[in-house]
């Protein structure tokens, strides 16, 4: 396994680290750049602003070199290296030309482009520019130059060289818009083909990401696997995030754990200089209570941390796991999720805040010791949202994360008309004021409980990043699903913006997403965009509920001008994907506006129908949440699996009515989970008296295309009235067996 990395900004400080200072006049501590890709002209951290500009002349790429460089011992060298793979495979699909990555023999660190004919000395010159620009600067400044001498992307890290690749291939039209899932087709980035590419020439550009922590959560984890991970990996390193947070073992459930995908992640995370963060939800993973039930109440989820035995157990267990895990830079020490706590350890300590403070630093003092390269984070949320009292707060290497759950998105956080957020935005400035290291905000920009609504408040987004960095915030993150990361891809995009420049201006961000992404529909595309950026959760309010429904319905309209404006054109796919998707969304709030039982019936049977034709597909997570919005009960910890399987087949229909001597028709659908193509095999239990028209087949799903077939049920006229069960067992590509699936058949 990778050794630890020491790249990380956070983990530079001499000492105690205080929170970030802001250094331009905008609010923002890291560069300013216009519009959506870094293509446009940096100015907000040049070393002289009038500098940053585009000149006269450029590179053709057509015949110029990819070269890198590295310290032959640096652990980071791996990072640049593979920069340099990017930087050659790209250029390579923008040219139709191979490109070759050839590592020099010179100090520092860094990745270009040279022309025929360079000299084994042409990047000394603009190698040695770069470090004057990005002298005194953190490990994640990057800086980008192009000439007819060639092109550098340089940075004082190794991960800072990868950003700057990836900066420099946006200034090649590339765009990196989402992960590679397989539901986008492709279409995840845009790769121009332009086989005479001229990069236009720049200098004195430097990017400084405002914040040192900006993560992507796995949280609940539902959808997402392995396969998966290594995907969202690489649009995290291409948008410059740097760190994923994956659970230990989510809810001691035993599902979304991180030694599941550990052997993918760590390796492929060291290699774009990610770093790894795992731990959450909750202390009973390391302490369950089947195995030291004297740790634990009655009536609590939280074991006795007033007891130094049980502490010292729980210490012991979690120094142990990551010893054996030396790739986790970041633990996150938090309780169970709704944490109840026994109350000897509340009043031994005066309050929830005070005794979590006490396993926090009390787990940090044990690894400063065991291992001194590992943070620990802790959570500011739920009973434990308000700082704890004086005296008894967190030892400054503990990274907060504010976590306010209760906000809404109808109004930015410390928007003084918003009940909701006015208090959280107050607690969350009493954490800028107590705490002495860094603090980060877990943002709920894409909730589970919107069911995978089109959710994109990025002027709310935007006004929160101002509010955060005027109080010296460190870091931003948010969640994820793989499954409905099509709804939410501006909003996944725009966040990771945020992070490194809170100062985005929102409205130009979208216009040139927009138009990046849809072309020539970009104008319908706004006002789609502008229909879907309500908060769901008033959608019980029958007023609100309606004005939801008209504006899906507008936004209805507008995607379908967008559709015929690309017929035939690249951009069509997606444009019809969030078509699709908006149908769940109408029918979703067609539930909330039905004004009779009947009307309600039907509606939550089309929403059903919906989520279960499209939950494979990019648009939509099957979870607990989104099944019971159909009336129907799905465990929580049920969703993941299902996501990891290969494929799903069952009937269309889980209960149908057949008439006594008559006939109905039952339809098998295969679904393809992982989008590899598939053959499932089926075979079918009938009671006696039923009899189908097939006992056997098979169903063939690939991607998108569903596999199913049509049997004939059939009734003995003789059979008894009442219910029978039929019972469908599954076999994927002859030796996967699939979860079988009942048809519940009323004989009337």
């Amino acid at each position: 396994m990778p050794g630890r990395r020491h790249d990380d900004p956070a983990h530079h400080a001499p000492g105690p680290r205080r929170r970030t200072v802001l250094r331009s006049a905008g609010g923002a501590a890291g560069a300013v750049t216009t519009g959506f890709a870094a293509g446009a002209v940096t100015t907000g951290l040049a070393a002289d602003p009038a500098a940053a500009r585009e000149s006269a002349g450029g590179l053709p790429v057509a015949g110029t070199e990819v070269v890198w460089w590295s310290p032959q011992q640096d652990p980071g060298t791996q990072v640049v290296a593979f920069a340099a793979g990017e930087l050659a495979e790209y250029l390579g699909r923008v040219t139709s030309s191979a490109f070759t990555p050839r590592r020099l023999n010179r100090p520092g660190r860094g990745v270009a482009l040279l022309p025929p004919g360079a000299g084994p000395d042409a990047t000394g010159p603009p190698a040695a520019d770069a470090e004057r620009l990005l002298a005194g600067r953190g490990d994640e400044a990057l800086t980008v130059s192009v000439g007819g001498w060639g092109a550098l992307a340089a940075g004082n890290g190794p991960r800072a060289v990868l950003h700057a690749v990836y900066a420099l291939l946006e200034r090649a039209g590339v765009r990196f818009f989402a992960p590679a899932f397989p539901w986008y087709q492709g279409r995840g980035e845009r790769v121009p083909r332009t086989p005479g590419l001229v990069l236009a020439a720049t200098v004195g550009t430097v990017e400084e990401p405002a914040w040192a922590w900006r993560r992507k959560y796995v949280e609940e984890g539902t959808s997402h696997t392995a396969e998966g991970l290594v995907q969202l990996l690489d649009w995290m390193a291409k948008n410059r995030l740097n760190t994923l947070v994956h659970p230990y073992d989510y809810n001691h459930w035993g599902h979304i754990t991180y030694d599941r995908v550990r052997a993918v992640v760590a390796p492929e995370a060291a290699r774009r200089g990610i770093l790894v963060e795992v731990g959450g939800h909750g202390y009973e993973s390391f302490l369950p209570r089947e195995r030291y039930p004297a740790f634990y109440t009655s009536g609590a989820n939280v074991f006795h941390v007033h007891d130094p035995v049980a502490l010292d157990t729980y210490v012991t267990a979690v120094t142990a796991y990551l010893a054996q895990r030396p790739e986790i830079a970041v633990f996150d020490a938090w309780p169970p999720d709704t944490a109840t706590w026994p109350a000897a350890s509340v009043a031994a300590f005066g309050s929830v805040a005070n005794a979590e403070a006490h396993v926090v630093n009390t787990l940090r003092t044990a690894l400063a010791t065991a291992l001194p390269s590992v943070r620990v984070e802790r959570v500011a949320y739920g009973a434990a949202i308000a700082p704890p009292s004086p005296g008894q707060g967190f030892h400054p290497q503990v990274l907060i994360d504010f976590a306010p759950y209760e906000r809404n998105y109808l109004h930015a956080l410390d928007d003084p008309a918003s009940g909701a957020n006015a208090p959280l935005a107050a607690l969350l400035r009493s954490w800028a004021d107590a705490a002495e290291g860094p603090l980060a905000v877990y943002d709920y920009n894409r909730r589970y409980r919107w069911r995978s609504l089109p959710v994109r408040p990025l002027r709310i987004l935007s006004a929160d990043a101002r509010f955060y960095a005027e109080l010296g915030v460190d870091g931003l993150g948010s969640y994820s699903e793989p499954a409905d990361w099509l709804p939410f891809e501006a909003v996944h995009l725009f966040s990771a913006r945020l992070a490194r420049e809170p100062g985005t201006d929102p409205d130009a961000w979208l216009t040139v997403y927009l138009g990046d992404r849809f072309g020539p529909a970009a104008g319908q595309l706004a006002g789609y965009f502008h229909r879907t950026t309500a908060d769901p959760d008033g959608l019980s309010s029958p007023s609100y509920a309606a004005t939801v429904l008209a504006d899906y319905r507008g936004a209805a309209t507008a995607l379908d001008s967008a559709l015929k404006v690309l017929a035939g054109r690249e951009e069509h796919l997606i444009a019809a994907l969030l078509r699709s998707h908006l149908d769940l969304a109408l029918a979703d709030a067609a539930i909330s506006t039905a004004t009779t039982t009947e009307a309600r019936t039907t509606a939550r049977a089309a929403y059903r129908t919906l989520l279960e034709e499209r939950r494979f597909r990019g648009l939509v997570l099957q979870d607990i949440r989104a099944v019971q919005r159909w009336g129907g009960s799905l465990a929580h910890r049920d969703g993941n699996p299902l996501y990891r399987l290969p494929a799903h087949a069952a009937p269309v229909v889980d209960r149908l009515t057949v008439a006594r001597g008559g006939s109905v028709t039952v339809r098998l659908r295969a679904q393809d989970i992982d989008w590899r193509g598939h053959t499932v095999s089926w075979s079918a239990l009938v009671p006696q008296g039923l009899t189908l028209s097939s006992s056997s087949g098979t169903l063939t799903p690939a991607g998108a295309s569903d596999g199913s077939q049509r049997l004939t049920l059939t009734a003995s006229a003789s059979l008894a009235p009442g219910t029978r069960q039929v019972t469908f067992a599954f076999r994927c590509d002859g030796t996967l067996p699939l979860p079988q699936a009942g048809l519940t058949v009323t004989v009337g």
